[in-house]
C-alpha cells in the first residue's frame, strides 16, 4: 500500500472516530421534567370560536366569546388545535404555555414536547408581553388585560378563535397621562402561524413586543444540541441570518439594526419566531440568565403592527409553506461545530430526494435503502475503475517490491522509477482511493440530515429500530455492518504485503465499535452499501479475470 492509499485510510478512520467519539460522549444529561401547564376547565366542543378573518381586516372584531369583565384576579384561556395547546393570561395579556401535541420528548412516549415554559426554571419574560420604557415594569407585568374571547377548541368546523387584551397603563413620570395597549390575536385550527396585530396609543417613543424567555429553545433528551447546531436566538435581517447565543452575547443585550423580516429562538428540532407582515427596523437580544435569552422587535407607538407568531416543529414543508424564510434555520451543512459548504451541498438535495422517496414507501428506512441503491447506481461506472485500477496494482506488485528493494536507501530514485512503472502501463495509483474519498462526504451528509431534521426524528424502521436518528438498542446493524465490511475487504484486490493486509483486517472491527453509536440509520445506509458493493465486486470477478502479475 503506497503512502498516499495509506494517508487516505488514517484520514478516513480519523474522520469516522472524531464521529463516533463525538456521539459517544456529545450526549446531555435528560433536563428536569417540564412543569406541568395551567389547565382550566374541560373545554366544550367548538366553544368560542368564529370564523373570522385575520386581525389586519378593516371592521370590527369579532369576538371569541364573551366579553370579560375587569378583574383583580388573573384568568387563564386555553386554546386547543390538533397541533398545539396554547393557554394564556390575562395578567399582562402573555402567553403562559405551549404544548406540541404531535410531538412527544420520546419514542412512543405520552409527554408532549413544551416549548414553553423553559424547563427547571421560572421565566424572566413572557412571549408577547410589551416592553415600554415610560411604563414601569412592574405594572406591565402585573396589569389584568381585559380580554375578548375565552377557551376554544378548533377543528375543521371551527377553523379559528380570535382573543383580544385591552389595557390602560399610566406612565411612570406621574403626570397622570396614559398608554392604551391591544393585542389581536387569531389562532387556526390547522396551522401553528398565530396572526397577530399589536397597537399602542397615548406613546411617543418606540416600544419592544417580546419573545419570551427561551420560547421555542426545547431540550429535550437526546445528544447535546450545542453540537449539532445553533442553540439560541437567530433573526432574518436583510438577507442575512444573525445568530446570538447566550453565552457568546456582548453583554446583557445587544442590537441588530437593518431590515428585520423575523426574528426566532430555536432549538435542534423546533423555533418559535416573530414575522412582521413588513420588515422592522431593529430586533433586540437580551440575556434572560445563565442558560436563556429572549428576542425581541422595536415597534412604533400609535401604528397597527400586524406580525405572525409561529411555534412549532423546523419541518422543512411546514416552514417552506409559510413564505418567510424560515426553512433557512435548517442548516444542511452543519457538521460538528460548523457549517460545511460541501456538507449543505450535498445534504440538502439527498434530503429532499429522501422526502421524495419516502413520499412512496412512507417508510424512512426503505427510503434510505431505495436512495443508497440510487447512489451506488451513479457511483457504479466510479467503482468499476476503482476495482481495474486497484487489480492493475496488484498485477504490479512484484515490479513495485524490486524496486524497493533496489532502492531502499534512495528514497528519492525510488519514487521517480515508481512513477515512471506507473506511467509505462499507465496505472492511477489514487484511483482505487478515489470511490472512497468521495463516499465521505456523502457519509457526512447522511449524518447531518439524521441528526438535524426533525423528519427523522422518531422516525421507525422495522421490528426493533424505532426511532433512525438513534443508536440500534441492541447492535445487531452495526454487528452486520462489520460482517459485511470483512467480506467486502477480503475479495477485494489489493497491492499490500501480507503483513499490511493482517493489519488491514482490524479496520472491520473498528468500523464496528465506531458505529456501535451511530444512528442506525446512518449504519443502514453504509450496510447496504457494502452489500451492494461486495455484489459489484462478485459480479466484476466473474467478467474480469485477474491479471498476469508483471515482471
Amino acid at each position: 500500500m503506497g503512502d498516499t492509499e495509506k494517508r487516505l485510510v488514517i484520514f478516513l478512520v480519523l474522520s469516522v472516530a472524531i464521529v463516533s467519539l463525538f456521539t459517544l460522549f456529545g450526549r446531555a444529561p435528560s433536563p428536569p421534567a417540564p412543569p406541568p401547564a395551567p389547565r382550566t376547565a374541560p373545554l366544550k366542543e367548538g366553544a368560542s370560536s368564529t370564523s373570522a378573518g385575520p386581525p389586519s381586516q378593516a371592521g370590527p372584531a369579532v369576538p371569541a366569546g364573551p366579553a370579560t369583565a375587569p378583574s383583580q384576579h388573573a384568568t387563564t384561556i386555553m386554546i386547543e388545535t390538533p397541533l398545539y395547546r396554547a393557554t394564556l393570561t390575562t395578567a399582562g395579556g402573555v402567553l403562559t404555555s405551549w404544548e406540541l401535541k404531535r410531538y412527544t420528548e420520546t419514542v412512543n412516549g405520552s409527554e408532549p414536547v413544551v416549548l414553553y415554559p423553559p424547563l427547571g426554571r421560572p421565566p424572566v419574560s413572557a412571549p408577547l408581553a410589551v416592553e415600554i420604557p415610560a411604563v414601569d415594569p412592574a405594572v406591565l407585568t402585573g396589569t389584568i388585560y381585559q380580554v375578548e374571547g375565552g377557551d376554544a377548541r378548533l377543528d375543521n368546523e371551527h377553523p379559528s378563535a380570535r382573543i383580544r387584551f385591552t389595557a390602560t397603563l399610566p406612565l411612570k413620570d406621574g403626570s397622570g397621562r396614559t398608554v392604551t395597549v391591544e393585542k389581536d390575536l387569531l389562532f387556526h385550527s390547522d396551522t401553528y402561524r398565530v396572526d397577530l396585530a399589536c397597537t399602542v396609543d397615548g406613546l411617543n417613543a418606540p416600544y419592544r413586543l417580546t419573545l419570551g424567555d427561551s420560547f421555542g429553545l426545547h431540550l429535550g433528551p437526546g445528544p447535546a444540541q450545542r453540537f449539532l447546531g445553533h442553540l439560541g436566538a437567530v433573526s432574518l435581517i436583510g438577507g442575512d441570518l444573525v445568530m446570538d447565543r447566550e453565552d457568546k452575547l456582548a453583554g446583557p443585550s445587544v442590537a441588530h439594526a437593518g431590515d428585520v423580516h423575523w426574528t426566532a429562538v430555536e432549538g435542534k428540532y423546533f423555533m418559535a419566531a416573530l414575522i412582521p407582515v413588513m420588515p422592522l427596523g431593529e430586533v433586540t437580544v437580551t440575556k434572560a440568565d445563565t442558560t436563556g435569552l429572549t428576542t425581541a422587535l422595536t415597534l412604533q407607538p400609535g401604528r397597527r403592527a400586524e406580525l405572525a407568531l409561529y411555534a412549532g416543529p423546523k419541518e422543512y414543508k411546514t416552514l417552506t409553506a409559510l413564505h418567510a424564510g424560515l426553512e433557512q434555520t435548517i442548516d444542511f451543512g452543519w457538521f460538528m461545530f460548523g457549517s460545511l459548504t460541501l456538507v449543505r451541498f450535498i445534504a440538502k438535495p439527498l434530503f429532499l430526494l429522501l422526502q421524495f422517496v419516502h413520499g412512496f414507501t412512507h417508510n424512512y428506512g426503505v427510503a434510505i435503502i431505495m436512495l443508497t441503491v440510487l447512489i451506488k447506481l451513479c457511483f457504479v461506472p466510479l467503482t468499476h475503475k476503482s476495482y481495474t485500477s486497484m487489480k492493475a496494482m496488484q498485477a504490479l506488485q512484484p515490479k513495485m517490491a524490486e524496486l524497493q528493494k533496489k532502492y531502499k536507501d534512495d528514497k528519492e530514485r525510488f519514487n521517480k522509477e515508481l512513477f515512471q512503472l506507473y506511467k509505462t502501463h499507465k496505472v492511477n495509483p489514487l484511483g482505487g482511493c478515489l470511490p472512497m474519498l468521495l463516499q465521505i462526504p456523502v457519509f457526512v451528509a447522511f449524518y447531518n440530515i439524521l441528526y438535524s431534521t426533525i423528519e427523522l426524528r422518531h422516525a421507525p424502521f422495522i421490528g426493533w429500530i424505532h426511532d433512525l436518528s438513534d443508536k440500534d438498542p441492541y447492535y445487531i446493524l452495526p454487528l452486520i455492518m462489520g460482517v459485511t465490511m470483512f467480506i467486502q475487504q477480503k475479495i477485494q484486490p489489493s497491492a499490500m504485503d501480507p503483513k499490511q493486509a493482517r493489519l488491514m483486517l482490524l479496520m472491520p472491527v473498528i468500523f464496528t465499535f465506531m458505529f456501535l453509536q451511530f444512528p442506525s440509520g446512518l449504519v443502514l445506509y453504509w450496510l447496504v452499501n457494502n452489500l451492494l458493493t461486495i455484489l459489484q465486486q462478485y459480479v466484476t470477478i466473474r467478467l474480469y479475470p485477474a491479471p498476469v502479475p508483471v515482471k
